[in-house]
């Protein structure tokens, strides 16, 4: 008798304890399912109709993603997306992955931690302060850069309204705002690895290039496919506050991205059936592309 009861009391005390677990989930799972999962759910209903927020919804099936591939707005932001995934690589990735491994080499802590803050401090920024400073920086009329080119002898340039300048005026403004973020997650991937591994490889033989790539750079792959994933994320969807603020698209679509190409069918031609399809799509799109990084890179694990 003794026995049961001591087992009916921790039975009790066990589901108490549940229950306590399961009331701080709740508000989190009332957050997630109103902002997250409802928007998700009802955008995907809403690319098979035709809605422009005053007329009744009309069920039109997959005619909006049929239509999507005979615009051309949409198929030059699908294009500019990849382009923008292949420019933010450099700056996001081997750059500071690059700066990191020498400032490794930076024996002095102060001299270490002053280039560190002076690469990260951009990354405290509002994206939109970033853009609004840069906005200066490239104004054709009295902005830095032109300043410096006529003191120079050569023209002045229309960074943000030239086709041959403004998609990557765009990506320096990005750049220069996430290097540093980049860098201090590579810098602590890299303090990560075990110095014996590092020490091991030296004892046999192995150079400074060796002993980075056979063994620091495998120890921080979970890193690198991170960087991989968040930059995706970025070209696809986060760029939209610097082509926004920078170009609003143009000049002639030259610096949309997919994001972009969702707010202009959304809120300025109040296409939302053709912008919950392009949603729709670009959600599927960055899935498969972030599967096919996991296989391909590791994923997020690495073996000893």
């Amino acid at each position: 008798m003794m026995i049961n009861a001591q087992r009916d009391l921790r039975r009790r005390n066990e589901r108490a304890k549940n229950l306590g677990l399961a009331l701080y989930f709740i508000p989190a799972l009332i957050f997630y399912a109103v902002f997250k999962y409802f928007p998700i759910i009802y955008s995907s209903v809403l690319s098979f109709a035709k809605w422009n927020f005053v007329r009744d919804i009309s069920w039109i099936g997959v005619k909006n993603y049929v239509d999507m591939f005979s615009r051309t707005m949409f198929v030059t932001g699908l294009g500019n997306t990849f382009r923008y995934i292949v420019a933010f690589l450099p700056f996001f990735i081997v750059l500071p992955l690059l700066l990191a491994v020498l400032l490794l080499y930076v024996k002095n802590r102060v001299a270490q931690s002053a280039f560190k803050s002076l690469l990260f401090i951009p990354t405290v920024l509002a994206l939109s302060i970033c853009c609004m400073v840069w906005l200066w920086i490239y104004s054709p009329s009295f902005g830095f850069l032109n300043r410096l080119l006529t003191s120079f002898g050569f023209s002045s340039i229309s960074w943000l309204s030239d086709k041959s300048f403004a998609f990557g005026a765009v990506i320096v403004v990005c750049a220069w705002k996430y290097m540093g973020q980049n860098l201090i997650l590579f810098m602590a991937g890299l303090l990560n690895v075990p110095e014996e591994c590092v020490e091991a490889a030296h004892i046999d033989g192995a150079n400074e290039w060796q002993c980075f790539w056979r063994v620091r750079f495998p120890l921080i792959m979970p890193t690198v496919v991170y960087m991989f994933i968040t930059s995706v994320i970025f070209a696809a969807d986060r760029a939209f506050t610097a082509i926004h603020i920078l170009t609003t698209g143009g000049p002639s679509y030259t610096t949309t991205n997919l994001a972009y190409v969702i707010y202009e069918f959304a809120f300025k031609s109040y296409n939302i059936g053709m912008a919950s399809a392009i949603a729709v799509f670009t959600s599927a799109l960055y899935l498969i592309i972030t599967v096919i990084m996991m296989k391909t890179l590791g994923g997020f694990e690495y073996h000893e």
